[in-house]
């Protein structure tokens, strides 16, 4: 299991319950979080460095459980980087039981919304028209 990957599976709801289970142990934010742009670059076909464009990121520092955590993830979303400022601390923390309880927590969000999208994927499965078996004219 990766702590942040499932972070990013989860809703907004369930950010929040996350934030509100991490508040109980001593936790602060030293610096709000803050948006920003960052430029991102890439390589084309003959091998030359170019940039695509600006990204939208938003940025965030927490302490919790007596450690430093940092997040920079795409768009404006300040709850989901402090959440995960907050799994990048809990990670480095000596407090077993609130990283045991965090990484249960993120384990279940993510088991409920893999089984909603498997839902919503099946859904959509049956609205594909397979042109091969339809009458010609």
């Amino acid at each position: 299991m990766n702590p942040l990957k499932d972070m990013w599976t989860l809703d907004g709801s369930a950010v929040q319950r996350f934030l509100q289970m991490v508040s109980t142990e001593e936790t602060a934010i030293p610096r709000e979080p803050r948006t920003g742009l960052l430029m991102m670059e890439a390589r084309d076909c003959f091998d030359t460095d170019f940039y695509v464009g600006e990204l939208l990121v938003t940025e965030a520092e927490v302490v919790c459980a007596g450690q430093r955590g940092y997040a920079m993830v795409l768009g404006d979303d300040s709850a989901r980087a402090v959440a995960l400022a907050a799994v990048d601390a809990l990670q480095r923390c000596e407090n077993t039981d609130l990283k045991k309880q965090a990484e249960e927590f993120l384990a279940a969000e993510s088991a409920r919304t893999a089984r909603k999208q498997e839902r919503e994927r099946r859904l959509i499965a049956t609205t594909k028209v397979s042109f091969e078996g339809m009458a010609k004219r």
